[in-house]
């Protein structure tokens, strides 16, 4: 298939990502369930990430329009939520996960396109992928900048309240888990409080193992834990009640689940494209990443 001249592709692109949005919020207007408006939003995304792979033959078309329409769903949500619109066009949780599809669901159709390699030959998967984890990892440290210094964020994560630091290990969630026996707080408060404490840093984790994975395992164990020791310290200057022990451990469980998680997903890869994920064979590189 021949090329696409640069004007020609940025039309597509351009095209197809307010196609893209025109569709996500016409059924965000029209339809209330959440799983309606994800779903057609979804099936939108796969379509434009279709035809833009078909007709550039590079992944970072594909990066090009995954960042414009995170960028124009970004502004609609944040002027619906601060604007005077909300009479026309209300403001929801829906709305933030249009934002997340447009990140995902180009990042999962470019991997199992990377993975099969079926069709027209697409380039640039390392660049791709490498961009669009920047832009992850931008919204990720912002919620997690906004976690630590903001004392108001995230309460439902907090169910008992405390003035000062924490350094006894388990004794949140002991408490917790004595309540509930006794019939005084749901199972729901138990989960709110330590799901969100491993989940978070799940991505931390594989992307640990993907970036170190040529390195010794205490290299990545050191990296496990300085991270959430850093996180808790500029909490315990920051918001000294927020300050818990037991937050290193989940942090750090939930990094090793992240890591099994890359391994996991790995070998699926391995099995199927008989290659590993963007993991160079030459042992001796300085980098064990193709970028």
């Amino acid at each position: 298939m021949q090329r696409r001249t640069s004007l020609q592709l940025s039309s597509i692109i351009i095209l197809l990502g307010i196609f893209a949005i025109l569709v996500e919020f016409g059924v965000y207007y029209f339809f209330e369930p959440s799983y309606i408006v994800w779903g057609i939003s979804c099936i939108a995304s796969i379509i434009c990430c279709h035809i833009i792979l078909q007709q550039s033959s590079s992944y970072e078309a594909c990066y090009c329009y995954s960042l414009l329409t995170i960028f124009i769903s970004l502004c609609i949500s944040v002027v619906v939520y601060f604007g005077e619109v909300k009479r026309f066009l209300p403001f929801s949780w829906t709305m933030i996960g249009l934002v997340i599809i447009n990140w995902l669901i180009p990042l999962l159709h470019c991997i199992i396109r990377y993975v099969i390699d079926y069709g027209t030959r697409v380039e640039d998967f390392d660049i791709f992928y490498r961009n669009i984890s920047i832009i992850f990892f931008i919204f990720y440290l912002a919620v997690l900048l906004y976690a630590i210094l903001s004392p108001d964020a995230f309460e439902w994560a907090y169910p008992i309240k405390r003035t000062k630091y924490n350094i006894l290990p388990f004794e949140i969630i002991a408490i917790l888990i004595e309540d509930n026996l006794y019939g005084k707080i749901p199972l729901s408060d138990i989960m709110a409080y330590l799901l969100p404490r491993i989940i978070f840093f799940i991505p931390y984790g594989f992307y640990v193992r993907l970036l170190l994975y040529k390195n010794k395992r205490l290299i990545r164990l050191i990296a496990f834990i300085v991270f959430p020791l850093v996180i808790e310290l500029v909490q315990y200057i920051a918001i000294p009640s927020h300050c818990d022990i037991d937050d290193i451990i989940y942090a750090v469980l939930g990094s090793f689940l992240g890591s099994l998680i890359f391994l996991l997903f790995n070998c699926i890869v391995r099995a199927i494209s008989g290659r590993d994920f963007l993991i160079k064979n030459d042992y001796f590189m300085r980098s064990s990443l193709r970028y």
